[in-house]
C-alpha cells in the first residue's frame, strides 16, 4: 500500500503525549533480529503500566536489551482463562497494558486471541502495533502467488490432523505452516502422501537471524534433506499452489503411484541406505505393505 505525504500527516504519533489510558496494545516483537523493533513498539512498551508476556523470561531479556523497565506479567494459554477477568477490570479502571508474545505478533498462532475478543466484547479499545511476523516474511521470501492460507501448526495427530490434511490436499492456494524441527519429517511424509512428491515447497528457517535461509525444492527433496538433519531452528513451510491429488492418493494400484515409490527407493539407496532399509522407509511413509514395495522394486 502506497504512502504519500498526506498519509504521513494523518498518522498519529507516539511521543510526549504517551499511550492512551484504559487501552490494550497488542505489540509485535522481533522474530529473530532485535533491530526489527519499531520506534513505536519501543515507545509503547516503555510507557504502559505493565506488559503481558507469553514468557516473562524471554520478554525480560528483550526489554533489558532495549532498556525498557516496565512490570512484566505472565499471560499464556495455560492461565488465560483465569486471568481474563482481572485484566479487563484493570483496563476498565484506566490502566494501560501491552500484550506481547515471545516472537512476532500476538494472536497469530500465539496467545492473545481470547483477550482481544474479551476486550472487544467489553467495549475496551484494542490498538495493534504491527511489526515482524514469520507468516508474511516466509510468504514474501517464497515468491509464490497470493492469496495464501495460514495454518499455524497442524494438529499433531488423530482425526483433526487427517481432516486438516484433506483440506490441504483440496486447496489451490499457497499454504503456510509452522513446524518444529523434530516433527518436520512426519509432516513432510504426510505431505508426500496427500500431495504427491513433486509439489513445490519453500522451507524458511531461522528468519531474520544470521543463518536465515529460504530453501526451495519439492516435498520429496525436502524429505530427503530432512533425513540429513538439514533443517534446524525455527521453521515455516510454504507450499506452492497445486490441484487436488485425491485420485492418486486413494488409488495405490495406479502405475504413477508405484513408479513414484520405486523412484524414491532408488533415491534413498543413492543416499546410502541399504535396499531393505529403503524399502522399509518408503513402505512406512506411504503406509503400504513392505512386500508390495519389494515386489515393485524387484518385479
Amino acid at each position: 500500500m502506497g504512502t504519500d505525504q498526506q498519509d504521513l500527516g494523518d498518522m498519529p504519533a507516539i511521543g510526549a503525549a504517551g499511550v492512551v489510558a484504559g487501552q490494550l496494545y497488542v505489540v509485535a516483537t522481533p522474530i529473530g533480529n532485535l533491530a526489527d523493533t519499531s520506534f513505536r513498539a519501543r515507545a509503547v512498551l516503555s510507557q504502559v503500566d505493565a506488559i503481558l508476556c507469553e514468557d516473562t523470561r524471554v520478554t525480560g531479556l528483550y526489554c533489558h536489551a532495549l532498556g525498557i523497565n516496565r512490570p512484566k506479567e505472565a499471560f499464556h494459554q495455560h492461565n488465560a482463562v483465569k486471568r481474563l477477568g482481572g485484566i479487563l477490570h484493570r483496563l476498565q479502571a484506566g490502566q494501560t497494558l501491552a500484550l506481547v508474545s515471545d516472537r512476532g505478533l500476538p494472536t497469530v498462532s500465539d496467545p492473545g486471541r481470547e483477550l482481544v475478543q474479551a476486550c472487544s466484547d467489553a467495549g475496551i479499545r484494542v490498538c495493534v502495533v504491527p511489526g515482524p511476523s514469520a507468516v508474511t516474511t516466509a510468504f514474501a521470501g517464497s515468491g509464490y502467488p497470493h492469496p495464501f492460507i495460514f495454518w499455524g501448526f497442524l494438529p499433531p495427530s488423530g482425526q483433526k490432523r487427517r481432516q486438516a490434511l484433506e483440506d490441504v490436499a483440496e486447496s489451490r492456494y499457497t499454504q503456510i505452516f509452522y513446524e518444529a524441527p523434530h516433527r518436520l519429517r512426519s509432516t513432510l511424509e504426510d505431505f508426500q502422501r496427500v500431495l504427491g512428491m513433486e509439489r513445490e515447497l519453500t522451507v524458511a528457517r531461522e528468519l531474520t537471524k544470521p543463518y536465515e535461509e529460504f530453501w526451495k525444492g519439492t516435498v520429496q527433496s525436502a524429505l530427503v534433506e530432512s533425513e540429513k538433519e538439514r533443517f534446524r531452528g525455527e521453521l515455516a513451510l510454504v507450499l506452492a499452489p497445486g490441484g487436488p491429488r485425491r485420485a492418486e492418493r486413494l488409488n495405490p494400484t495406479s502405475d504413477a503411484f508405484w513408479s513414484a515409490l520405486v523412484a524414491l527407493v532408488s533415491e534413498y539407496v543413492d543416499q546410502g541406505l541399504s535396499d531393505t532399509d529403503a524399502i522399509r522407509r518408503v513402505a512406512s511413509q506411504f503406509r503400504v505393505p513392505r512386500r508390495a514395495v519389494y515386489n515393485r522394486v524387484h518385479g
